[in-house]
């Protein structure tokens, strides 16, 4: 469960200490201040294509240089940012009790639980020769493990907005979305909006984020997020 801290000393979420996720956010947000200084010059040292750059100008209604190359910079930028954030599942997973970051094959492991993970942020990160080898290690590894084992590919921002779980093998390898997953680590069906709403919390009291803001993204959240 979410709540409030305004300096009461208690935790934002039961699951997580708050000092642990106020690290792994700031840790998050200096990937992304990085990235945002660093997009112009990347751009420029990449290979830019001449066609799309036409296509996006005439699109977007952009008429000049200076907006144009915000814009491709700016897909630099998110692109850093969602690849950051799949890290920040990882790390926030990692740090509820029982779980641990293995990154070693998989991303997370909790003995007690008998649960190994694979935590990607979106449907779409991963082609299908990708996905093929993710769940064919993940087959392997309870596999040498004892009976018991149960392995997951998680996908954080699921292609639409419901809850599922599918299994994958003959094993015990199953895909289910974020929500679910955050479940059955934390035992909360709210887990992940609690996440998000601490993060957010977090992210506002470093530097104030702005009411519009704060209301366009809790409506992405409602949009792309299962209950």
């Amino acid at each position: 469960m979410y709540k409030e801290n305004k300096g009461n000393g208690l935790s934002r979420l039961s699951w997580i200490q708050d000092e642990v996720l106020e690290d792994i956010v700031d840790e998050i947000l200096n990937r992304a201040l990085s990235a945002q200084q660093n997009s112009i010059q990347r751009l420029e040292k990449n290979v830019i294509d001449p066609f799309s750059s036409l296509f996006l100008a005439k699109a977007s209604d952009i008429t000049n240089q200076k907006n144009l190359k915000r814009v491709q910079g700016y897909h630099t930028i998110s692109s850093a940012i969602s690849n950051a954030i799949g890290y920040l599942h990882q790390k926030v997973i990692g740090s509820i009790d029982g779980f641990i970051d293995y990154d070693s094959g998989y991303d997370i492991e909790s003995t007690n639980r008998k649960i190994i993970a694979e935590i990607k942020n979106k449907h779409n990160t991963m082609n299908s020769s990708n996905r093929d080898k993710v769940i064919s290690d993940l087959d392997i590894a309870i596999k040498q493990k004892q009976n018991g084992w149960v392995a997951y590919l998680v996908i954080i921002i699921p292609k639409t907005p419901k809850r599922y779980k599918t299994q994958l093998s003959k094993r015990q390898v199953y895909e289910v979305d974020g929500t679910t997953f955050y479940e059955i680590a934390t035992e909360s069906k709210t887990a992940m909006r609690d996440l998000f709403y601490a993060v957010m919390d977090i992210l506002d009291s470093r530097k104030p984020l702005g009411s519009s803001v704060v209301k366009y993204c809790e409506n992405v959240l409602k949009e792309g997020i299962p209950e």
